[in-house]
């Protein structure tokens, strides 16, 4: 991030600071702040009266019978191989399914009987709801409506039958791609979808009974816009779904992993579900399979995952002929994927949200040393301290205002009592305000330090139990190291990396004195040396993507501070409790937010 910088700071185990002869005896871990790119969303309280999705640590199985009217068989069979039942039954249906014949119930219904059949095979019915022919337009402006109540007065002979019966509706699915008659129409499509919810609600079908879900294609054809472009509003959407095909030898993440990190920071309590999913035929597939579960278990926006078991531009079925396909066995077999009928939170009174239960603390139990967590700034100066840190969701315990707009935040215990409290560094020009508790108010201690646009660093370099604020100077590439909260002239200076890196500090190796290390924001090589001096790195890895942000912490207590990276596309955290390359040991959704910092607790 262009002129921007961390801060870093170090916990301390002393109460009180130690003697000189006690300075090389004393262990402690030491964690960093960093200054980040997106705007800070505060995530509004939910109201009394919502309805709840969980998520974070297990999703929901989907699936899509090959024969409407015979759905109900079809899964019973399939839960009878599978060991465990889906929760979602997928179906496709026109508005016109039953144009023209009376909605009786004495009489056949197609969309009564097709719906039903989900329902009786233990599924909550999940309804793309197609439009033939029509454009987007036609149906914003009226041409569609009579055709629209009709539909409604046959889903109502299903929804009369009780027993706790509702189902999803996804109007215009995939009205992002030029496939469909009213793709590729995004203002027609939000004024069209919004009149499909109001026609809905007007017959009298509340959330309690119908949900709606947002269904885009995971891509977007060119020339369409953005898939942002047809979000019709939060107060008609309960749910977003995507359709993502894997149809080469591709990743999850590349199927769909980028675009749900999309999707869920810009609509970060909206739950997410694979709407349409399956893969290609190919050797890889079952393992495939298997990671979407895992990937969808471990993401904290991701409910339910529905399978297209359909035999159409290729054989995508992982059901047929009796026979199982072993990686959707696996998949619907772990601890992870969970069965639930009904969905009865989903279909409470009030708006839909996604509830995320405060993930794991990743403190081990009878750690060694203290374990840190998270605290976010954002750029108006509203502090945010997580209770700990975690995978799945983040739970803020405490929040305060300080500082201006434009601050870069601090962390550090400065009057060496064993706690770590906030503080700022004014970038412009250069100045120091340090407060000695987690609070709104004036600044205990300022003064001025560095040249403005320097980037501020928090550690203790000395091992005296005491944390000061130190520069690195990104013109120069050298650090400016200084042991007493004060201006003038540093105590020495060192080059170390290349101009643009970006610096963090932390006690890598345990030994109670703070190293230095920096960044490489746009190849994720990192690298870092135990002592503040220049030479050569200790250790160098490469962690994350290109763009992440990088902290450290000593997230597990083992007295070692570890590096993890935020992903300002999707607001999740990625924590590691090693310095070495590979996949993240935890991560945790935190948000869009301006600054981040680690924090002793």
């Amino acid at each position: 991030m262009p002129g921007r910088g961390r801060a870093m700071r170090r916990l301390r185990r002393l109460q009180e600071r130690p003697s000189p002869a006690d300075k090389r005896s004393v262990r402690r871990t030491r964690v960093a702040a960093a200054l980040l790119v997106a705007a800070l969303v505060v995530l509004a309280a939910i109201p009394a009266s919502a309805a709840g999705v969980e998520a974070g640590s297990y999703v929901h199985g989907g699936f899509y019978p090959g024969d409407g009217f015979h759905s109900t068989a079809d899964l019973d069979a399939l839960a009878a191989a599978t060991g465990k039942r889906v929760s979602l039954g997928g179906t496709f249906m026109a508005v016109t399914e039953d144009w023209g014949r009376p909605a009786d119930p004495n009489e056949w219904s197609n969309t009564r009987e097709k719906i039903d059949e989900l329902w009786r095979g233990g599924t909550v019915p999940f309804v793309n709801l197609d439009f033939p022919g029509a454009t987007a337009a036609q149906v914003a402006n009226g041409s569609w409506d009579s055709r629209i109540q009709h539909w409604v007065a046959h889903v109502k002979l299903y929804l009369n039958k009780g027993g706790g019966r509702a189902l999803i509706v996804a109007p215009l699915q995939e009205m992002n791609g030029k496939w469909t008659s009213y793709g590729c129409q995004p203002a027609a499509f939000k004024t069209a979808y919004r009149r499909i919810v109001q026609i809905v609600r007007g017959q009298g079908l509340d959330e309690t009974r119908v949900r709606f879900a947002w269904a885009p294609n995971g891509w977007t054809d060119h020339g369409c816009g953005s898939i942002h472009d047809y979000y019709p509003g939060d107060d008609v959407v309960d749910l977003i779904g995507i359709s993502a095909y894997r149809w080469a030898e591709e990743s999850v993440y590349q199927v769909m992993g980028a675009i749900i990190d999309d999707l869920a920071a810009r609509y970060p309590r909206k739950p997410l579900i694979i709407a349409q999913t399956a893969a290609w035929p190919t050797g890889s597939k079952q393992q495939w399979i298997r990671d979407v579960f895992d990937w969808a278990a471990s993401h904290p926006h991701v409910v339910a995952v529905l399978y297209f078991n359909f035999n159409k531009e290729t054989d995508w079925r992982v059901w047929k002929n009796g026979q199982l396909d072993p990686g959707w066995r696996d998949g619907m077999r772990k601890s992870t994927t969970v069965y639930q009928h009904p969905l009865s939170s989903w279909f409470e009174k009030g708006p839909l949200y996604l509830v995320g239960k405060p993930g794991k603390d990743l403190c081990k139990e009878g750690h060694a040393k203290p374990c840190d967590t998270v605290v976010v700034r954002e750029s108006s100066g509203l502090f945010q301290i997580f209770q700990y840190a975690a995978s799945g969701f983040a739970k803020v315990t405490k929040s305060f205002v300080y500082g201006r707009p434009g601050d870069i935040p601090l962390v550090g215990d400065w009057d060496c009592n064993g706690t770590e409290t906030v503080g700022l560094y004014r970038q412009s020009d250069g100045f120091v305000y340090l407060k000695n508790s987690n609070s709104a108010g004036n600044a205990s201690i300022s003064y001025y330090f560095g040249r403005a646009g320097d980037i501020p660093i928090v550690g203790d370099f000395y091992g005296d139990g005491c944390d000061t604020v130190s520069v690195y100077r990104p013109s120069e590439g050298r650090f400016y190291i200084i042991n007493d909260l004060r201006g003038g002239k540093a105590d020495f200076s060192f080059v170390f990396g290349r101009i643009g890196d970006k610096p963090f500090v932390g006690d890598f190796d345990g030994d109670g004195t703070d190293g230095i290390g920096l960044h490489r924001e746009s190849t994720g090589l990192v690298f870092f040396r135990n002592k503040p001096s220049a030479g050569w790195a200790d250790s160098e890895f490469v962690y994350g993507r290109a763009g992440d942000k990088l902290i450290a912490g000593d997230w597990n207590g083992d007295g070692k501070d570890t590096v993890a990276v935020y992903r300002p596309s999707n607001g999740m955290l990625y924590i590691k409790n090693k310095n070495a390359a590979g996949n993240a040991d935890a991560q945790v959704w935190i948000g869009p937010i301006d600054g981040l910092a680690s924090m002793a607790r």
